[in-house]
Formats: C-alpha cells, sequence, structure tokens
C-alpha cells in the first residue's frame, strides 16, 4: 500500500517507460523536457509531442509495459488462490480448524482441538437418592466405545462403566442410580476425555417409588394388574393407567407432564402420596414435578417412558385336510379349524362357496367378552347336499376376530383358501388314476390331467391371498402384484383359446365322445377376460367369482376327458379306427401333451423358483434371529451381573433390539402366508411375544428390574429360531421328495414315448412326428434342470445333513456320467430317420438311464 500513498513525477514515469520499452528512443524525455522548458513553443516542439504521442499509442500508452507481468502475477494469484480454496474444502479438518484460529488469535489453545466430548447435562443439582441420566456426544470423530469413570463422595476411586449407544443420533448415554452424595464424573473415548464434572446432592423432594395399576380395556376380559415400584409403562393401548406417587420427603403438591408440556397436570395427595390416572394412547414420555423451595416446581424424577402395545390381529389356520382335495359328489368332508389371539377370541367361522357363487358362512365360535385364547373347531360338509358334478369346485377358507371394536393393529384375520374338486364316482376315477397305461396319446390322461385347472387354482389363491394382505402392501408393490396377476390370467386365457382353435383346426371337435369337453373349455376363455376386467380395476373381490368360474369350467372340461379316457382304456384297445371313440381321444391326448408339456413345466420352474427364493429368505431371517438372540443373551448377562446402584444404561440398545426384531417378524409374518408354512406364522408369533416382552424388560430396567421380563425374551427367540431350523430341514427333505417324484415322471413320459415309437416306427404323419420330436426336447431339458437341481440340493445340504448331500451329489454325477441329456438330444435327432430297431436301442439305453 505504500508505493499508492507517494506521488510520482511526469519525468519519473517518462524515465521507467524509456527503460523498459526502448522502441520509444527517449522521445518521452525530449517532449517533457521541452514541455517543462520556459518560452514560446516552436514547430519543433509541436513535432516533439506529435511523436511522443504517436509512440505511445503504439505501446498502448504504456500498459504493454506491465502486460507480462500482470498476467504471471495474476497466474500466481489464481493457483495459489484456488490452492488455498482446495485444502479448506478437501482437507483434513484439522487444517480448517487451525487456519480460523490464526484468524482470531484471541482465542483460547483448547479451541484449536478439533476433537471433543459434550457432556449432558455437565455440572448438575439434583435431589438426594435419585437417578441421572447421563449423555455424551463425540464431536470431530466416530467411535463405538464411550467410558465414564465416576468418583463417589470423598472416594479417591474412579469407577469406570461403558456407555451404551442411544436409541437415535451419535449419542451414548448411562444411567447413574442412588446419588445420595457428591458424585464427580468424566467421559471418554478414543483418547479426548471431557472436563470433569460435579452432580451435587440436596435435600429436595424426589420420587421414592411409583406403583401402577393397569386397568385393561373392557373387551379384553382380563382383571386389573400392579406392578410395585415401576417407572417406564409398557402396556396395551386404551388402557386405563393409575400412578400413585411417593415422594422422598413431604412436599405441598405435585404434577404429572408429558413430553412436550412445559406445565402438568396436578396430582391428588392422598395420605403423603399423589395419585392421578390417564389412558395409554400413543408413545411419549412422562415425569413427576414436586414443589420445592420457594414455592417452585423442581424435577422429580427422569423421563419415563409410556409405549403402547398394539393388540396383535388373531391366528387363524385349516389344520385339516389343509390342502386341496377331489371327492366324489356323495363324500363328506372334515374340515378342521385353529385359532388363537393374545387377548382373547371374538368370533371364528367358516365360509364357503360352490362355483364361485354367494358365499356362506358356518360359526364355530362366537362371544363379545371373556373369550378363549385358543380354539380348534370342525365342521363337516355333507357334499351331496349341494348337487355337485364332476368338475365343480368347492372353495372354503376359515375368518378369526378378535374381542376389539376397532383401532389398530387387531381385527379380523382369513386363511389360505383352499379347493375340492369334484371327481367322477368311484369305478371311473379309480380307472382314471391308475392311468389306462397301454394305449397311444400319452398314456392314459397325461394330457388334460389338470394342468390349466391347477394354474387357475393357483390364480384364484393369489387374488385371494392379495385381497386379504392389500393393506400390508405400499402403493407400487400392491400395483406390480395386480398387473403381475393380470398378466397370468392373460396368458393362460390365450392359452386356452390357441388349444381350442388347435383343436377346431384338427377336426376333433365333431367327436361325439367328447362333446363336453368343447361344451365347457370354450366357457372359460369369457370368465377370464371377466377376470382381468376387474384385476386391472383393482376389484380383487369382484374378480374371484369369475376366476371361479373358469375354473370351474376347466375342471369340467379335464373330468369328462378323463372319462372318455376310461371308456378307450375299458375297450381294451389304444389306437382305434378313424371316427371312434378312441381315435378322437387319441387325437386330442397328443395335441394336449404338446400344448401342455411344455405349460407345465414353465409352471413348475416357476413354482420351484418362487419356493427357492421363500427357503432363501426364511435362511436369511434364521441368520437375523439368531444374532438377536445371541445379542439378547448378552444384554440379560450383563444385566444380571450389575449391581444395584451401579452405572445403569442399554435403553437405545434395547430399544433397537425391540425394532429390529418386530421388522423380522413383519417379514416372517408374510413369508408364511405367501408360502402357505404355518410353522413360519408360528415363528413370527414367537417373534412379536418375544418383542413384547421385551418392551417390558425395557420398561422396568430403569430400576434395575425386568430380568423376568428379559429372560422370557430369550426364551421366545430360541422358540423362533428352533421352528425355523426345522423347517429348514423340512425343506430341504421337500426339495428331495419332489426332484424324486420329477425323475419318476421324466421315467414314465419316457416309456409313453418309446411306446409311441414302436406303434408308428416309420414316423407317421408330419405333425405326429413334430410332436414327438418336441416332447424329446421338453424331456431334455427337464433332465438338465433336475441335474442342476440336484447339485444346489446337495450343497445346500451339505451342514446339516452330510449324508444326504453325499447321495444327491451321486445322483446328479450319474446322470453326468451316463451323458443322459445327449443321449435324449441325439436321439431326437434321429427320430423318424432311422429304422425301427435303431430307434428302439437308444429308448431302451435311455428308458435304463
Amino acid at each position: 500500500m505504500r508505493p499508492l500513498l507517494r506521488r510520482v513525477s511526469d519525468t519519473q514515469v517518462a524515465l521507467y517507460l524509456e527503460e523498459h520499452e526502448p522502441s520509444l528512443k527517449a522521445a518521452f524525455l525530449a517532449a517533457i523536457e521541452r514541455a517543462g522548458s520556459p518560452g514560446a513553443r516552436s514547430g519543433l516542439d509541436a513535432r516533439l509531442l506529435e511523436v511522443a504521442a504517436r509512440r505511445a499509442r503504439r505501446v498502448d500508452r504504456g500498459r504493454r509495459v506491465e502486460r507480462d507481468r500482470l498476467r504471471r502475477s495474476t497466474a500466481w494469484f489464481a493457483g495459489v488462490a484456488t490452492a488455498v480454496l482446495l485444502i479448506a474444502l478437501f482437507g483434513p479438518a484439522f487444517q480448517g480448524t487451525a487456519g480460523s484460529l490464526l484468524l482470531s488469535p484471541w482465542k483460547t489453545a483448547d479451541a484449536a482441538n478439533p476433537y471433543a466430548i459434550t457432556v449432558e447435562p455437565g455440572d448438575a443439582l439434583i435431589a438426594r437418592g435419585s437417578d441421572q441420566l447421563v449423555r455424551a456426544f463425540p464431536q470431530g470423530f466416530e467411535t463405538d466405545e464411550v467410558e465414564v469413570s465416576v468418583r463417589r463422595g470423598e472416594s479417591e476411586v474412579w469407577e469406570r462403566y461403558f456407555m451404551t449407544p442411544a436409541a437415535e443420533g451419535a449419542a451414548f448415554e448411562v444411567l447413574l442410580f442412588d446419588l445420595d452424595e457428591p458424585t464427580d464424573y468424566t467421559v471418554s473415548s478414543e483418547g479426548v476425555r471431557s472436563p470433569v464434572f460435579t452432580i451435587e446432592v440436596a435435600d429436595l423432594p424426589y420420587v421414592d417409588r411409583i406403583d401402577l395399576e393397569y386397568h385393561f380395556p373392557a373387551y379384553t376380559g382380563l382383571s386389573p394388574r400392579t406392578v410395585e415400584d415401576g417407572g417406564d409403562i409398557a402396556v396395551l393401548r386404551g388402557t386405563e393407567v393409575r400412578l400413585r406417587v411417593t415422594p422422598t420427603m413431604a412436599t405441598e403438591a405435585a404434577r404429572l407432564a408429558f413430553d412436550g408440556e412445559e406445565e402438568g397436570a396436578a396430582l391428588e395427595p392422598v395420605n403423603g402420596a399423589f395419585e392421578t390416572s390417564f389412558t395409554v394412547t400413543g408413545e411419549t414420555f412422562y415425569r413427576i414435578e414436586f414443589m420445592g423451595p420457594g414455592n417452585r416446581f423442581v424435577i422429580g424424577s427422569p423421563d419415563y417412558l409410556v409405549e403402547p402395545l398394539d393388540d396383535q390381529p388373531p391366528g387363524v389356520r385349516i389344520s385339516e385336510p389343509g390342502r386341496d382335495t377331489r371327492l366324489s359328489p356323495i363324500e363328506e368332508l372334515y374340515v378342521e379349524v385353529e385359532a388363537e389371539d393374545d387377548f382373547g377370541l371374538g368370533r371364528v367361522e367358516l365360509l364357503y362357496s360352490v362355483n364361485g357363487g354367494e358365499e356362506s358362512s358356518r360359526v364355530l365360535h362366537g362371544t363379545t367378552g371373556g373369550g378363549t385364547t385358543q380354539l380348534s373347531g370342525g365342521h363337516t360338509f355333507f357334499l351331496e347336499e349341494f348337487g355337485l358334478e364332476p368338475g365343480d369346485v368347492l372353495s372354503y377358507y376359515a375368518r378369526a376376530a378378535d374381542l376389539r371394536s376397532g383401532g389398530p393393529g387387531g381385527g379380523v384375520e382369513s386363511s389360505d383358501i383352499y379347493f375340492v374338486e369334484i371327481r367322477p364316482f368311484d369305478r371311473n376315477f379309480r380307472q382314471a388314476e391308475q392311468g389306462g397305461g397301454g394305449g397311444g396319446g400319452g398314456g392314459g390322461g397325461a394330457g388334460m390331467g389338470g394342468e390349466l385347472s391347477e394354474q387357475q387354482r393357483q390364480i384364484v389363491a393369489a387374488t385371494f391371498r392379495l385381497d386379504r394382505d392389500s393393506n400390508e402392501f405400499e402403493e407400487e408393490e400392491m400395483s406390480e402384484n395386480l398387473a403381475t396377476l393380470t398378466l397370468l390370467q392373460g396368458r393362460l386365457r390365450q392359452q386356452v383359446e390357441e388349444l381350442i382353435a388347435q383343436m377346431q383346426q384338427r377336426g376333433v371337435a365333431g367327436d361325439p365322445s367328447l362333446e363336453t369337453v368343447f361344451r365347457e373349455l370354450p366357457q372359460a376363455p369369457p370368465a377370464m377376460l371377466e377376470a382381468e376386467t376387474r384385476l386391472g380395476e383393482r376389484r380383487l373381490k369382484e374378480a374371484l367369482a369369475p376366476e371361479q368360474r373358469s375354473l370351474q369350467h376347466l375342471q369340467r372340461a379335464e373330468a369328462a376327458f378323463r372319462d372318455v379316457q376310461v371308456q378307450q382304456g375299458g375297450g381294451g384297445g389304444g389306437g382305434g379306427t378313424p371316427g371312434s371313440v378312441g381315435a378322437g381321444a387319441e387325437e386330442l391326448a397328443d395335441l394336449f401333451e404338446l400344448e401342455l408339456d411344455r405349460l407345465r413345466n414353465q409352471y413348475e420352474t416357476v413354482q420351484r423358483g418362487q419356493q427357492q427364493q421363500q427357503d432363501q429368505e426364511v435362511d436369511e431371517a434364521l441368520q437375523k434371529l439368531e444374532e438377536l438372540a445371541r445379542r439378547q443373551q448378552q444384554m440379560n448377562e450383563r444385566a444380571a451381573a450389575q449391581p444395584r446402584g451401579a452405572a445403569g444404561g442399554g435403553q437405545g440398545q434395547q430399544q433397537r433390539m425391540i425394532q429390529e426384531t418386530e421388522e423380522l417378524a413383519r417379514q416372517l409374518q408374510r413369508l408364511g402366508r405367501e408360502g402357505d408354512r404355518a410353522d413360519v406364522e408360528e415363528s413370527a408369533r414367537r417373534l412379536q411375544e418375544a418383542a413384547d416382552e421385551m418392551r417390558r424388560a425395557q420398561a422396568q430396567g430403569r430400576r434395575g428390574q425386568g430380568q423376568a421380563e428379559a429372560s422370557n425374551a430369550l426364551d421366545r427367540l430360541r422358540d423362533a429360531r428352533r421352528l425355523l431350523e426345522n423347517r429348514q430341514v423340512a425343506a430341504v427333505e421337500r426339495e428331495v421328495e419332489d426332484a424324486a417324484r420329477r425323475a419318476e415322471r421324466i421315467a414314465e413320459r419316457q416309456r409313453e414315448l418309446q411306446s409311441d415309437v414302436n406303434e408308428d416306427p416309420t414316423g407317421g404323419d408330419r405333425d405326429r412326428l413334430t410332436g414327438l420330436r418336441e416332447r424329446k426336447t421338453e424331456l431334455a431339458r427337464e433332465v438338465d434342470q433336475l441335474e442342476t437341481d440336484l447339485d444346489r440340493l446337495a450343497l445346500e445340504a451339505t451342514r446339516d445333513q452330510p449324508d444326504a448331500a453325499r447321495r444327491l451329489r451321486e445322483a446328479a454325477g450319474e446322470i453326468r456320467e451316463s451323458r443322459l441329456r445327449d443321449k435324449l438330444n441325439f436321439s431326437r435327432g434321429v427320430l423318424g430317420t432311422q429304422s425301427e430297431d435303431y430307434v428302439r436301442n437308444f429308448e431302451e439305453q435311455i428308458t435304463r438311464d
């Protein structure tokens, strides 16, 4: 700044310019000298001034002299400024702190340390014998362990305790119990230590004990329950809580204040204590305040938690028969229903409908108060009373309601829906089930054996579950489920329509023996289209009726087709002559075999994929459950080893445990419903019970109590884990049984193919040859999938079932070593082009493999 204050003469400027710009050739100096001399101006003077002005313009009036230096200086300045800015924004935190201190030298040296621990309440004055919650907030660093060191009274010994993470934020907390003398404390972590704070005690009124009396809602039928020396409250929503507060010393008045209230409601004095009551409606905190010196209210208790427990919905399932069934029109069906509720069952009923008609109800249990918490009831359906015929469908499910009249968390729950397919009478049914065996056309009913109706049944069940659980889905997830269900119904309708069109093209529609098939089958697509429309409009309940009507038509067509095949088998033939009963059925069976093999394989692949995904989710839930049980056991052990009066904590950790347990319970409940797994649903119920026990333990924990509730919570967690472990073993067994059935079916279909080739070794017409090749392709694909699934099952069973895993690996290895898939593909390639003996040799070898 100094040079700017000094005046510069014209001669100095001229000398500076002449020195740095030689092209001026002293023109400025000469012009300035002549301009400064006295006397008249001559023409030479004017000429000198003109030359100087022209040369000044040439050098941009002198600016060119400093231009390069200015550019270099500007570049250096910009570079330095950018570097400083980058260091300030992205450099270590201590640089920013130290840099700010350079600009404020009056600050203390402590301010230069970016790491600190903020402590609440710091220095404090509390009532003698009360508790004090200490919270610590690490500043400038992250840590998992924070310690508090406590020195009581005149003692020279510092007691050290670990603080527990708070439920929210990066805070740590600890509760110091029964402080009856001045106490010093300091908090430290990672080499950073807070100042030493002092908690002074004085003879102020404070809570000596709080006795609680719970009066539950009338619908539960439960008697009042008393909790002595309590504090935190965890009870059913709607419960009336009556408090009796006893202070440590006499005081004139007391009041009850809830979270967010500056002034609470006055308590009524009763024989040296104070009483009041309130109803639990939502989560909050409460504290007690007493009249202290100077007629001022002082805080007389810590903040106690009020946690409402929702009435859980009832659980209901159909235990008998627990599956879809096939019965004749004159048989009886016994249905047994099991239901339970945490506080009491109100109404339990069995609902049913015939062919998607209006629902009827049979009440199994009904009460308005003081109901039982568990129920097992049954009802017998006399099918003869319904006037059913083969192919009709009876659907039924159970519904249970609790005793509550309304409110969140409870209400009404339904079981899964089940179906009864009405089959023909005994003689025809037995013959159809035995498979016909020797005839052509796929072997006695393999063509229309129920694949179409099974898919439609699954769509009905999925619609029912989606409507039942609609409140549990987010809007986006609900839209995706509806779109998927509508798409599945549309695809099935298109497949049925294509099947009908091919039947008409092949000319088998005129066979009089298949009249019922061609009367019932075309009625299914219009009902499916109506169901699609209602699904698209989100009218799930209304979509169930047309879905079940289409199921009825599909089952009637399938039943009629099986009856025709029984008649064909009864005639002893298989081939028949053109125009006979057997010829039309054989042609139709071939057509069904071509279309439905692929349909069945796609459906089973999807089913296996869904089951495997559910099994994987249950396995992941089991791992989370094992971790929860381990953490709960550690918390119980710490609580048991902690003496009364020592520092306590863990409220935040326990709260996180409760949230994780409830989230896992909801996940298992969803998986149990989707997979129709009662054991998984029972595990979810045990988890919810564990969460409720944790809340009760948390409510008693601040007074050094609640160990019984914590132990009960651990027992519930272990029960839930045991149920899932048993389910895990059962899942592997179920998949192994499924693989065995698939292997048997592959062998049976190979025998059918061999029989077809033996009857017509030349390959017959082109359509029949194409059909045989396509069936071979599907068979080879199934073998490939079976090998993959056996390898996967062997890997999953290695830990828990090593012997089964070894045998599964052997089975998969045998498929590879025998090159079964290659043989199938090769025989498909030569089918219809080689001699009968050549093809038969391949078929026999494949059948043996």
